[in-house]
């Protein structure tokens, strides 16, 4: 990775400097900080470990599609 972890706080200016293109928060992404994701200026978030490391994998994909549907 280019870069180290950034952190919600640099998620804002990180889109101020890209505009409108759109910004995609990925690494080590809880579903309990979606939301603040999302307010600090996330267009989308990419996941994987939350997903996978899950005990219940398919609830938990189902928790992110239910949460995310509410930023739509």
């Amino acid at each position: 990775m280019r870069f180290a972890p950034q952190g919600i706080a640099k998620i804002t200016e990180w889109k101020q400097r890209i505009g409108g293109i759109p910004l995609v928060a990925i690494g080590g992404i809880k579903l309990e900080h979606a939301r603040e994701i999302f307010a600090a200026g996330a267009d989308s978030i990419a996941v994987v470990s939350d997903v996978t490391q899950n005990a219940d994998p398919d609830a938990r994909v189902k928790a992110w599609l239910d949460a995310t549907m509410e930023t739509v």
